[in-house]
């Protein structure tokens, strides 16, 4: 087992975050990071309702991710993520309508 010093642990932190950063201005990083987002999202939150993948795919008009999935019925949802640089935060969620 390697043994870093504290100092070390900051600096691979730090490049680590630094490297994520930067990836993320990669198109294909940015929609992974949006499926992945929403992915962690749905599972915690709708894990009973079974919800599948369908697509992802960057809205030019809002500036943001539509991910979409779909339940068992076939009904599709279609789940806002922003910002384009860091696709994070759910703006949108279809299955929570409250203001």
């Amino acid at each position: 087992m390697i043994r870093l010093s504290g100092t070390k642990k900051v600096m691979l932190l730090c490049l680590a975050i630094i490297l994520i950063i930067v990836a993320n201005r990669i198109s294909s990083v940015q929609h992974l990071t949006a499926r992945i987002a929403t992915n962690l999202y749905v599972s915690l939150k709708y894990q009973d309702l079974d919800l599948e993948y369908q697509n992802v795919e960057f809205s030019p008009q809002f500036g943001d991710y539509s991910v979409a999935y779909k339940d068992k019925d076939g009904k599709v949802y279609g789940f806002m993520v922003t910002p384009k640089s860091m696709p994070v935060i759910i703006l949108h969620d279809p299955l929570n309508e409250s203001p």
